[in-house]
């Protein structure tokens, strides 16, 4: 789960935290202004876990009952094992259809999978239809936020990138930025064969398929071009359509501070068009997904809402942002489903075990205490892992801790500057040892 092989500039990497950190407080409060007028917020809380857990315990079930609902309303539906498979079954359509042209509303998943890249190796023009997506496009970065991909980019960073690919005139000002951006998309929907987007939540009894927006493009995605494809994990089944009003309570309010998105979309039966019946594909995707599902710990990761609150309130990823992980999905979250999903990644290291993101969390996964596991299992940094056992140890014996004190005081001495220097950081120096004598450095007290 990789994400592409782009490279951020110097001028990227240095607008980038300021960017990052900015927006990331700005959604917090924004979050806690609207959390603070629910009473209800931990009951909600509560409910969403137990909707989660019934549907990750029942899979199976829960996805043949999804399967043959929406085989019941016209659409097909397909299984891919992981990210080739999934892949593979949309170049298959490509071909099928004669694609040219695809546009694509905002999907992880369809990150996750890497389609983007397999769509234009093949001859087709691929075109995001969200306007941070379509940004970061141009960019050609990867997305940097689970809902806001361009949060690493400031205006004039955005207005760069206008002026350069699509020849416009400069402006400054967000709201003309989203003019400019809106009239340039607008034409590509209706010239779009192929419109792909992600699910938010499939309600396995009645086979709607719920997903939620800001900006409209991807109602346009859906349903302008004569080809719809939908792109889903496996985890984003609930039982039925009512179980959705305490999701729709959560997600929002835990994204972007809203009480609803702007538009909550259902999609349940084939659309007609000018040329005939619009041909649905629902494709759904597990790559590692069943093997965290098994896991008895572990599978708490597949609640997940997406809604990116983990992310904004932790301290690494305020620092460093989203390109920092590397992969698609970043944050708290991210190191635990690195773990599992796609090509496994170590992430364990880029978390500082504050907690804030297990208090955060609005489907009440416990991420502290899975990723405190997982960095328990880590091989990775064999050396310091080693130190830091061999220092906990010496630190139980206080008797042999004084005794060793001289030992590390002629070493600290004896050492050449350039070997301190490449363990302790090159930008500071070590603490230098003290003069004095072993027995004058005890401090006054009774001996252990």
């Amino acid at each position: 789960m990789p994400v592409p092989s782009h490279s951020l500039s110097p001028r990227d990497g240095a607008n980038e935290i300021p960017a990052v950190r900015l927006a990331a407080q700005r959604a917090l409060a924004a979050r806690l202004r609207l959390v603070e007028e629910y009473p209800q917020w931990e009951i909600w809380r509560q409910q969403a876990r137990t909707i989660k857990s019934e549907v990750i315990s029942h899979l199976d079930e829960y996805l043949d009952r999804l399967r043959s609902q929406v085989e019941a309303w016209g659409g097909r539906v397909l299984r891919a094992a992981d990210g080739p498979a999934a892949c593979a079954l949309i170049m298959d359509l490509v071909r099928r259809h004669r694609v040219r042209r695809l546009v694509k509303a905002k999907s992880m998943t369809s990150e996750e999978v890497g389609i983007n890249a397999a769509l234009t190796a093949a001859g087709c023009q691929v075109t995001e239809t969200d306007l941070g997506e379509f940004i970061v496009q141009l960019a050609g970065h990867p997305p940097a936020h689970l809902t806001a991909p361009a949060m690493h980019l400031n205006r004039e960073d955005i207005a760069d990138l206008f002026v350069r690919h699509l020849h416009l005139p400069r402006q400054s000002d967000p709201a003309a930025l989203s003019r400019q951006g809106a009239e340039h998309l607008r034409p590509r929907f209706w010239e779009a064969q192929m419109g792909l987007t992600g699910v938010n939540f499939a309600a396995a009894a009645s086979g709607h398929l719920v997903m939620l927006e800001n900006e409209g493009n991807l109602r346009l995605t859906a349903t302008a071009p004569p080809v719809h494809v939908a792109l889903m994990g496996m985890e984003k089944i609930i039982p039925a359509l009512t179980d959705l009003e305490v999701f729709l309570r959560l997600l929002p309010a835990s994204a972007t501070g809203q009480r609803l998105t702007a538009y909550v979309n259902f999609i349940h039966g084939l659309k007609w068009h000018p040329q005939g019946q619009q041909a649905f594909y629902l494709i759904v995707l597990d790559n590692g997904r069943s093997r965290l599902a098994a896991d008895p710990f572990f599978r708490e990761a597949l609640y997940c809402l997406r809604c990116g609150a983990c992310l904004n309130i932790c301290p690494i990823f305020q620092l460093g942002g989203g390109h920092l992980y590397g992969r698609v999905y970043t944050g708290p979250i991210g190191i635990l489903l690195g773990e599992y999903l796609g090509e496994r990644a170590d992430l364990t290291d880029l978390c500082t075990q504050c907690g804030a993101c297990s208090q955060i969390c609005p489907a009440g996964i416990d991420l502290t205490e899975k990723i405190n596991l997982l960095r328990s299992r880590s091989r990775s940094h064999p050396g310091l892992r080693a130190a830091v056992r061999g220092g906990s140890l010496l630190l139980q014996h206080p008797r042999l801790y004084r005794c060793l004190i001289p030992l590390g005081r002629l070493l600290g001495r004896s050492l050449p500057r350039r070997i301190t220097a490449r363990w302790w950081g090159g930008h500071q120096s070590p603490p230098q040892p003290t003069r004095r004598s072993f027995f004058e450095s005890r401090p006054p007290g009774p001996r252990i």
